[in-house]
C-alpha cells in the first residue's frame, strides 16, 4: 500500500493517529470518543475522505462490540462518500467491511458479493493516507466465508494467498488470521493433525504481536483438534489454557470474539462427554449474545429518538413558513392601500389565491408527515415485539430445551436406568426438534432475513444439512439471480413448513438414496424437491396429515402443489409454485 501525505489539519491527523492506537489495542469507548470528536472537525460538505476515514474506522469498532445496525449506517455512507471520490482504494475498502458485517451476521445473500466487489475495485496501485483493507484482508475474508460455506478447495486457494501477501507485507495479525483459517479447513476435511499444526502456527504468531482475539481463536482451535485426535487429556489442558487467556486479555477482546470462543468451547466440552462444562459454555454464549442483542437494542431506541427529534424539526419550519407567509400578508395589505384601486382589487385577490393556495400545501404536508410519523411509530412498536419475542424464546425457552437435551443425553450415559433408556432417547429427540423448530420461528419474525433470496439462501441450507443428517446424498441447487422482494412473515414460513414436510416425507418413507432440491425464479419462487425412492401413488385415502396441511398451507399463501412421480426415473416429485408480483425498475 502506498503511504500518501496526512491530512493537512494538524489537530485532526494527531486524532486520528490516536484513534488508530486505540483500535489497536480493542478500546472501543475510547476510540469512538476520539472518532466523534474528530468528525466536529471535518466539514460535512468538503472533507468527503476525511469523512470516509472516519466513518469506516467508526463502523469496525462497533461491529467489533456487536452493534452491527449502527456499523452499516456508517458503511452505507462511506461507500458514498468513496463513490463520490472516485477513489478505487476506499470503495475496496468500503466493500470489504461490509462484506465482513453480513458474514459475521449470516447474511449469506450479500458477504459473498460485497466481499468479490472489493477484490475487483481493488486497483493494481493502491495508495491510503491511513490504514485501510489491504488484499489479502480481501481473500481471507472470502476464504473464511467460503469455508463457512463448505467449499473448502475455494477457501483454501483464497487464504493461502492471503498468507503469501501478509508473509510479503510482513503483517503478523494477517499471517496469524490465515494460518487459523487453514486450521478449521483442515478440521472440515478431517485431517485433525493438520488442523494442530495450523493452530499451533497461528498461535504462536499471535501470541508474539499481542493480538489476543487471534490467539484466543487459534488456542480453542487447538483444543478442537486434540478432542478429534483423541487425546482428551491434552484437549481439556489447552481449554484451561484458552479461558486463562482470555479472562487475562478481555479487555484487548471484543464480544463478538468472546461468543464465538464459548460457542466453539462448548462443541469441545460436547466432544470430551463433558456436558456440565459444555453447559456452562453455552450459558456463557447466551449471555454475551443477549449483551450484543441488547446493545443492538438500545441503538434502535437511539433511532427511534432521532426520528422523533426529525418530526419536531419539521414542526418547527412548519411554523417558520406560517409566519414568513403571514409576513408577507400583511405587506401586501400595506402596498395594497398605498395603490389606485384597480390595482387594489387585483392584488387582493392574488393574495387571497396565494395564501390558500399555501394553506392547502401546508394541510397536506402535515398529514403526509403525520402519516409517515404515524407508519414510523408502528413500525417501531412491531419490531419491539418481535425483539421481544425472539430474545424470550432465544433466552428462556432455548436455553431449557438445550438444558432438557443435555440432561437426558447425560442420564443416557450414565446407564443407570435401562428401563427408562426409550423415554429419555425420546425425550432428547424431541428437545433437539423443539429447539430446530423455535430456531426456525426466531427467523421467521427476523425482518433483516424478510427478502426472497434470504429465504432461498435459508431452505437451501436447511436442506443440506437436514439430508446429510440423515445419511443421504443431497443435489441442492438455487439458480439465477432473485429480484429484490420483501416475504411476509406468512409467505415465508408457509414456504418454508411445506417444503420441511416434504424433506421430512422423503427420509421417513421414500427409501431414497438420492435427493434433488433446486429453487428458482420465474414469475415466482419455484421450489422442485425430487428423490429416487420406491415412488408414491397420491390417493385421498392415503393423504395423511402432512399432506393435508402442506395443501392447506399452499393455498394460505396462494401457492400451487404438486405431487406425483419423479420425471426422469422412480421416486416421488413435488414442485411448489409461490406466484410473486415484483414491480421492475
Amino acid at each position: 500500500m502506498r503511504q500518501l501525505p496526512p491530512f493537512g489539519n494538524g489537530a485532526l491527523h494527531s486524532t486520528m493517529q490516536r484513534i488508530l492506537f486505540q483500535m489497536d489495542a480493542f478500546h472501543g469507548d475510547s476510540a469512538i470518543m476520539l472518532i466523534n470528536d474528530a468528525l466536529g472537525l471535518v466539514d460535512r460538505a468538503r472533507d468527503l475522505e476525511e469523512l470516509h476515514y472516519l466513518l469506516c474506522y467508526r463502523a469496525e469498532v462497533l461491529y467489533y462490540e456487536g452493534l452491527f445496525n449502527e456499523a452499516m449506517r456508517d458503511l452505507d455512507e462511506g461507500e458514498r462518500l468513496a463513490h463520490r471520490l472516485a477513489d478505487s482504494t476506499l470503495i475496496a475498502n468500503a466493500y470489504n467491511l461490509k462484506g465482513l458485517l453480513h458474514e459475521n451476521i449470516q447474511d449469506s445473500q450479500q458477504a459473498l458479493p460485497y466481499l468479490r466487489l472489493a477484490l475487483r475495485w481493488f486497483p493494481r496501485d493502491p495508495a491510503a493516507r491511513y490504514p485501510v483493507t489491504e488484499l489479502h484482508h480481501i481473500h481471507g475474508n472470502i476464504g473464511s466465508y467460503l469455508t463457512t460455506l463448505g467449499r473448502l478447495d475455494s477457501a483454501e486457494r483464497h487464504v493461502r494467498t492471503s498468507l503469501r501477501l501478509a508473509q510479503i507485507a510482513e503483517v503478523p495479525r494477517a499471517r496469524a488470521v490465515a494460518w487459523w483459517s487453514l486450521g478449521n479447513i483442515a478440521i472440515k476435511r478431517g485431517a485433525a493433525d493438520s488442523a494442530l499444526a495450523c493452530f499451533d502456527r497461528s498461535w504462536r504468531i499471535a501470541d508474539l504481536a499481542r493480538d489476543h482475539d487471534i490467539g484466543v481463536d487459534a488456542l480453542v482451535g487447538r483444543a478442537r483438534s486434540l478432542v478429534d485426535l483423541g487425546r482428551a487429556t491434552e484437549a481439556r489442558a489447552a481449554l484451561r489454557r484458552a479461558m486463562s487467556y482470555l479472562i487475562a486479555h478481555r479487555q484487548g477482546i471484543g464480544l463478538v470474539t468472546q461468543r464465538n470462543f464459548a460457542r466453539q468451547a462448548s462443541r469441545a466440552y460436547t466432544g470430551l462427554n463433558d456436558l456440565a462444562s459444555a453447559m456452562e459454555r453455552m450459558g456463557d454464549w447466551h449471555r454475551i449474545d443477549s449483551a450484543i442483542t441488547a446493545n443492538n437494542i438500545r441503538s434502535s431506541l437511539a433511532t427511534q429518538a432521532a426520528l422523533l427529534r426529525a418530526d419536531n424539526d419539521l414542526e418547527v419550519e412548519r411554523l417558520e413558513r406560517e409566519r414568513v407567509a403571514a409576513n408577507l400578508s400583511a405587506e401586501q395589505r400595506a402596498r395594497r392601500l398605498l395603490t389606485i384601486s384597480s390595482i387594489v382589487v387585483i392584488l387582493a385577490l392574488t393574495a387571497v389565491y396565494l395564501v390558500n393556495n399555501a394553506r392547502q400545501r401546508s394541510k397536506r404536508r402535515l398529514a403526509e408527515l403525520e402519516a409517515m410519523r404515524a407508519q414510523q411509530e408502528q413500525t417501531i412498536a412491531e419490531l419491539r415485539v418481535r425483539e421481544q419475542v425472539s430474545r424470550d424464546l432465544h433466552d428462556d425457552l432455548g436455553v431449557g430445551l438445550s438444558a432438557l437435551k443435555l440432561r437426558s443425553e447425560m442420564a443416557l450415559q450414565q446407564g443407570h436406568m435401562p428401563d427408562a433408556e426409550p423415554i429419555l432417547r425420546e425425550q432428547a429427540r424431541t428437545a433437539e426438534e423443539l429447539i430446530a423448530s423455535m430456531r426456525h420461528i426466531i427467523w421467521a419474525l427476523q425482518d433483516d432475513q424478510g427478502e426472497l433470496d434470504d429465504l432461498a439462501a435459508y431452505i437451501a441450507a436447511y436442506a443440506r444439512a437436514y439430508l446429510d443428517a440423515h445419511g443421504l446424498r443431497a443435489e441442492v441447487r438455487v439458480d439465477g439471480e432473485w429480484p429484490s422482494y420483501a416475504l411476509t412473515t406468512t409467505q415465508r414460513r408457509n414456504t418454508f413448513l411445506i417444503l420441511k414436510e416434504a424433506l421430512h416425507n422423503v427420509v421417513k418413507h421414500a427409501h431414497a438414496n438420492l435427493v434433488r432440491v433446486r429453487l428458482s425464479w420465474d414469475g415466482g419462487l419455484i421450489a422442485d424437491v425430487s428423490d429416487d425412492g420406491r415412488g408414491f401413488q397420491p390417493a385421498p385415502e392415503r393423504q395423511g396429515h402432512g399432506l393435508i396441511n402442506m395443501a392447506k398451507r399452499a393455498e394460505a399463501i396462494g401457492a400451487e402443489l404438486s405431487l406425483g412421480p419423479s420425471a426422469n426415473g422412480p421416486g416421488t416429485r413435488l414442485l411448489l409454485r409461490l406466484p410473486l408480483e415484483v414491480n421492475e425498475g
